[in-house]
């Protein structure tokens, strides 16, 4: 027990009660050193009124003693009734420590609590930033604070200041290069701290803290580092360490500095625009009110023109109801904007108010689909190419619930821009017209007809005279001549036999030339059969219809051909066959035809030039072709094949 109080590492010491020491341990040496005293030694008289204190009253005490740079508590406790008292010594100097910062932020949060009212209140900036200067020195408990204005020049202006010499703040100009403080913090992205600025080897110190005789300062940035406003700087003459806390301090004052600095600015911003924009209400009062001025004048006139305009209203619609034919006016978007009683009543059976502002889409039951299809065809031609064709369409009449026929002609109207805006229209009845011209065309048939059917039978008499006529000749090749001439005659027989029983195909007279070429084919079969030879006609023929210009030729050629196989593809009674075979290829521009009509008979010389020949049928075989446009060609080897190319460009 004797060596505990020596190892002990608090003070431990133990006085008499006249204040004389009797023992110390190695840790109270801090206490005796403050105390100046040794074992033995009367401790001061502060200390023995205490000790006298403690053993009168028979309690403890205790009080704080700062000795070696540390804060200790020292606590006096009786001992043995009236004769000793014990002495414990606590270091509490961390303690300590973390009270003062406690202290030092509570004073720090009431500051900044103070300057945001301040803020809020204040009106004018230069007296918010001189108070706040004041509140930053005196919080952080320095000589000097500043706020740097940073220049368009890179320099900077101390705007507001304390403690400095009088006639420095506002007039003062520190350097902004970045080997100034000022300029170096710009370019910080953090405070800067600065505890002997005579040590310093970031930047120089500006002539203003040299002679203010600054040794220590922090800094930082007002603002963002894209726009700032400048320096926020806070100096001491005696050398200082800064703290996170301080620099956490200023960071906050800075912040409320840039946001009081940026909301005085939008409000001169806005104060000036307000200012501006009562300017210009003014300006526009005024013109508004000549305006109303110059309206008032011209309202009576416009009242005038608006009567005239309906006149010349009234007079349209008078005017268009006039007009024995149903007329119309619609935008683009195909709703109706006018039209006439005719339109409105006969065509649709309305009155012509249930027809304004109604979309042409609506009236399905007089308007087909096929109608419209078209009408929305000749519509974009008149709108987008400029064409205006005329229009035929047929019209479930509402008033009588008829179909009749209209050629609609029409035309674009625009604005007072020239923009085309609507489409107007006329329908003319061409119903009565129709049935006339279909009476006459039906006569016109009936004409044809009969005009085909005398050719027909004018063709069958002159090949009767020629079979007649060659009877009374004994020459083979005279009768075979006379026979050559009779079956060209039937050709052309045929031909309008069948364009008396056929169709039409528009304007242009048609026949079926298939069932034509099969009726010739076989007609000249039996023609030149003699004896007991046998020879077969195969036809291959797809179904085609030829115009009398083409069939006519083509009915020729067919003939002349096949004859030339049936006289000279077998002789001596020899057996064979006769191809004849029609198809088509359509193309881009007209009908493309090919017409073979070949044999396995003995063929053609080879040295048989058949497009220059003393033959008759040859050569107007070559004939006919050039006269359609076509072409032909043989081939000679089992037999013989002429092939024909043609198009039917009238169809």
């Amino acid at each position: 027990m004797e060596q505990f109080p020596s190892k002990n590492p608090n003070p431990v010491l133990r006085a008499g009660k006249v204040g004389r020491l009797i023992y110390a341990n190695r840790a109270s040496d801090p206490l005796l050193h403050e105390w100046g005293v040794g074992v033995g030694e009367e401790l001061p008289s502060s200390i023995g009124s205490v000790i006298q204190e403690v053993i009168s009253r028979n309690s403890p005490e205790k009080m704080e003693v700062k000795a070696g740079g540390r804060v200790y508590l020292v606590a006096f406790h009786p001992l043995n009734g009236d004769k000793y008292v014990n002495i414990y010594g606590f270091d509490i100097t961390g303690q300590k420590e973390v009270q003062e910062k406690l202290r030092i932020k509570e004073k720090q949060r009431d500051m900044l609590h103070k300057m945001g009212m301040m803020a809020l209140t204040c009106e004018s900036l230069q007296r918010f930033m001189d108070e706040s200067v004041k509140l930053v020195a005196r919080t952080l408990e320095l000589e000097y604070c500043k706020i740097l204005e940073l220049l368009p020049d890179g320099d900077f202006l101390l705007r507001a200041g304390f403690g400095w010499k009088s006639g420095t703040v506002g007039k003062a100009i520190v350097e902004g290069k970045k080997e100034s403080q000022a300029g170096y913090t710009l370019l910080s992205n953090g405070p800067v701290m600065v505890e002997d600025i005579e040590q310093e080897r970031r930047f120089s110190p500006p002539e203003i803290l040299k002679e203010h005789g600054v040794v220590s300062g922090i800094s930082v940035i007002i603002g963002g580092l894209e726009k700032p406003f400048g320096v926020l700087g806070a100096h001491s003459r005696k050398e200082r360490k800064f703290t996170e806390e301080d620099a956490y301090f200023l960071i906050s004052v800075a912040f409320l500095l840039a946001e009081k600095i940026e909301r005085m600015r939008v409000e001169e911003e806005l104060k000036q625009h307000r200012e501006h924009l009562e300017e210009l209400i003014r300006e526009r009062t005024s013109e508004l009110m000549k305006t109303n001025e110059m309206l008032s004048r011209e309202i009576s006139g416009r009242k005038q023109v608006e009567r005239a305009l309906q006149n010349n209203v009234n007079f349209l619609e008078a005017f268009l109801d006039t007009i024995p034919a149903p007329v119309f006016y619609r935008n683009v978007d195909y709703i109706y904007q006018g039209c006439n009683e005719m339109f409105a009543g006969h065509v649709l059976g309305l009155p012509k108010k249930e027809v304004i502002g109604h979309s042409m889409y609506e009236f399905k039951e007089v308007f087909s689909e096929e109608m419209v299809r078209i009408t929305e065809r000749f519509d974009r031609l008149l709108l987008e190419e400029g064409k205006s064709l005329p229009q035929e369409v047929q019209i479930k009449c509402a008033e009588d619930g008829k179909v009749r026929d209209f050629i609609v002609h029409k035309a674009t109207y625009s604005n007072i821009a020239g923009d085309i805006i609507g489409i107007v229209g006329v329908l003319l009845d061409i119903t009565e017209r129709k049935k006339v011209e279909e009476a006459l065309l039906k006569t016109e048939k009936i004409r044809k007809k009969e005009i085909h059917h005398r050719i027909k039978n004018n063709l069958q008499v002159i090949s009767s005279l020629l079979s007649l006529q060659a009877e009374h000749f004994e020459d083979r090749k005279v009768i075979e001549a006379f026979r050559d001439s009779q079956n060209r005659v039937v050709s052309m027989s045929l031909i309008h036999e069948e364009l008396y029983k056929t169709r039409e195909n528009g304007d242009v007279e048609t026949l079926d030339f298939t069932a034509y070429l099969r009726k010739l084919a076989t007609d000249l079969i039996r023609s030149y059969k003699v004896g007991d030879e046998e020879i077969h006609l195969k036809l291959d023929l797809e179904n085609v219809s030829l115009g009398m210009d083409t069939a006519i030729p083509l009915g020729i050629i067919v003939n002349e051909l096949v004859s030339n196989s049936l006289k000279h593809a077998f002789p001596e009674r020899r057996n064979g066959e006769i191809r004849v075979k029609l198809c088509r290829a359509e193309n881009d521009h007209a009908p493309q035809f090919t017409l073979i009509v070949s044999d396995d008979g003995v063929g053609l010389p080879e040295a048989l030039n058949f497009r220059d020949t003393a033959s008759l049928g040859l050569q107007l075989v070559n004939t006919l072709v050039e006269q359609i446009e076509g072409s032909i060609e043989l081939e000679i080897g089992n037999g013989t094949k002429f092939k024909i190319g043609f198009r039917e460009i009238g169809l």
